[in-house]
């Protein structure tokens, strides 16, 4: 399901009045991985789309060479809540997964950020519990779309005397996406499968 700039744009303001953005409980950025070793589904058939936390700081404005505009029906979605659309949009066959960010570092790393996952427009889930801040524990650094309703996801893990440069083991997590009365959802496989970096 793809839409033109014009229809984007009604739905982005269509969806201000949508159970899209009902509020909800929001993750707070955390610098804790630990997630990564539960066993726990934090997505739900039918959640709504988590919104853009209020943040009393925004490096944004110095970053927006940085931000994607948006291209896909998905990326007004994640616009519409409050989020800014950075990195690549990543899709294959009806599954679409969007990366939105709150705020930046002063390198413009993004800070805050989340990664969204939708089926055919439809909300599936994210793929962190929590918000995430680039180069510390728990923060995700890649994404692969094997086929469609297949993800893979590699989070950056650091232990106490590690340089921010250089997380000293990743974790790897394969998602599935399920069809529900309710809607898709996505179901990661936990815990995920951590593993040591070659250290220079």
């Amino acid at each position: 399901m793809r839409f033109s700039a014009s229809t984007m744009a009604m739905a982005g303001a269509l969806t201000l009045g949508t159970a899209w953005l009902a509020p909800g409980a929001i993750a707070q950025t955390t610098q804790d991985g630990t997630w990564l070793d539960d066993k726990t589904n934090w997505n739900t058939p039918g959640a709504a789309m988590p919104m853009a936390p209020e943040l009393e700081y925004s490096n944004l404005a110095e970053c927006e060479r940085t931000f994607r505009s948006p291209r896909l029906y998905e990326d007004a979605l994640v616009e519409a809540a409050g989020w800014t659309l950075t990195g690549p949009a990543y899709i294959f066959g009806d599954t679409t997964l969007v990366m939105g960010m709150a705020n930046a570092d002063g390198m413009c790393r993004p800070f805050s950020y989340q990664a969204f996952v939708f089926v055919d427009g439809d909300f599936a889930g994210t793929l962190s519990p929590n918000l995430m801040d680039a180069r510390t524990d728990g923060s995700l650094y890649d994404v692969r779309l094997y086929n469609d309703g297949s993800i893979d996801a590699f989070f950056n893990r650091y232990a106490p005397d590690d340089a921010l440069c250089c997380a000293s083991a990743e974790s790897r997590i394969f998602y599935s996406i399920e069809a529900t009365e309710d809607g898709p959802v996505l179901v990661p496989q936990l815990p995920a499968d951590t593993t040591d970096r070659p250290q220079p």
